[in-house]
Parts: C-alpha cells; structure tokens; sequence
C-alpha cells in the first residue's frame, strides 16, 4: 500500500515540474540604445578657385628668316583675366639684347582662350618681348629671332668646257660692302669646301653686289656665302649646278 502511494506521489511530481517550469517567466532582454540624431556641421562657402597671378609667354616660328621673310610671334596669357587683354610688342635690335628694349608699335589682343599673335618682318637680328596691360602688367620671356643675309647667285655658263673659266655674281640684301664672299663647291662628304673668295661692292643703300671668275674641271654644286656681322647672320645662296663637258 506505501508503495503505491509512493508511486502515485513521484509520477505526480514529475507531470508538474515541467508545468511549473513552462510557468516560470523568461528575463527579458534589453532594449537596442536609441539611434543617436546626427550633428549637422555648419554650413561652409563654396570653396574658391586658387587666384593665380597672370603669367604670359612668347614664341616665334620660325626663329631664323632671309632678310624680307616673316616671322610668328605667338603666345598665351593665363590667370585673370585672359581675355580681351591688351599686348604690347617690344623689341631690341642692340647687343646685348635685353638693355634697350623699345615698343614696336604693334599691338594684339588676346582671344577667349588668351591666345595672341603677330606677324613681324624684322630687318635685323631682334629680341622681343610682349607686355600684356593688366593690372599689374606682365612681361613675357624675351625671344631672339635671328636675319640672315639674303644672297643671289647667278653664272655664266651652266655647262662649260673643262678648264675655263666661269663667272659667280650676285646681289646681297641689306647692303654689306666689303664682307667676305666666299664661293663654296660640295664635296662627296656634303662638306662646302671654300674654292674662291672675294669682297662684297658698293651697289646703293638698298643691297651690296659681288662678282668673281672660278676655273671649273668637273661637274659640281656650288653656293656662295657671304659673312655675317652684329645685325645679321651669314648669307647663303641657293644651290647652283654645274656640268663640265669636254
């Protein structure tokens, strides 16, 4: 009989302790942290373009001409403001370049992009240089165009007899009386190797002339060369062919 209560008894303890712990409440969890509210920075300007100071440059294409021939000066003025913006010229003609500097009279005028450019014929060795009218002006590199001495040529006899002679004139712009002409023949090396000399002549204000007798035994090429001096460089002629029979 004890031991069917004490059966009794231990079945019902079993059937309620899962009912009790199905009862038992659960701790709760905590809850998320509340999200925080973003900080508005204060309001900045417009971050501003850099104000670079203007700056202008200069270019000449080509940079050595005949006497007579043209020259291009070009070049761009950057910073504010670039366009519509005067250019003066200026140019110095007297070595050293650089101590007498004196405005051309030529003017350009700088293009949307800042763009400018002139055309110019200098009659001697001239350095350049361009002043833009801002505020406060700005003043280019200084360029050297270089002149040479135009020189013509012209002989006697294209196709003379081996042995005779044959005349070399000429005409030389500007004028240069008494600088050395020098008439040159082109070796098998493409050297010029000097095979008579001579002066150049009064011939007016405007141009100087030459004149010179050369023996002649084979086919050549010939040119003449006159010296330089402080307003021009050396002068060369145009090639002229020459071919021996007999």
């Amino acid at each position: 009989m004890k031991t069917k209560h004490l059966i009794c008894g231990l079945a019902l303890a079993i059937a309620v302790a899962p009912a009790a712990a199905a009862q038992k409440p659960k701790p709760s969890k905590p809850a998320p942290p509340a999200p925080a509210t973003p900080i508005t920075p204060p309001n900045k300007p417009p971050n501003k373009p850099p104000n670079t100071p203007p700056a202008i440059t200069l270019s000449a294409k080509p940079t050595t001409v005949i006497f007579s021939g043209a020259t291009v000066l070009s070049g761009r003025l950057s910073g504010r403001p670039a366009a519509g913006v005067v250019v003066r010229l200026d140019q110095d003609t007297t070595r050293p370049y650089g101590d007498k500097y004196r405005p051309s009279g030529r003017t350009a005028t700088t293009a949307q992009n800042g763009t400018y450019s002139l055309t110019v014929k200098p009659r001697a060795n001239t350095q350049y240089r361009v002043v833009a009218s801002t505020s406060p002006p700005v003043t280019s590199p200084a360029k050297l165009v270089l002149v040479r001495i135009r020189v013509g040529i012209r002989v006697s006899d294209n196709t003379p007899r081996r042995g005779s002679r044959v005349r070399f004139s000429g005409s030389a712009f500007p004028a240069h009386d008494g600088r050395r002409v020098q008439i040159q023949k082109r070796a098998p090396s493409g050297r010029f190797i000097t095979v008579a000399r001579t002066r150049l002549r009064d011939a007016g204000n405007a141009k100087s002339t030459y004149s010179r007798r050369v023996r002649v035994y084979r086919d050549g090429v010939y040119r003449v060369k006159v010296s330089g001096d402080g307003d021009h460089i050396n002068g060369l002629s145009r090639l002229k062919t020459i071919n021996v029979h007999g």
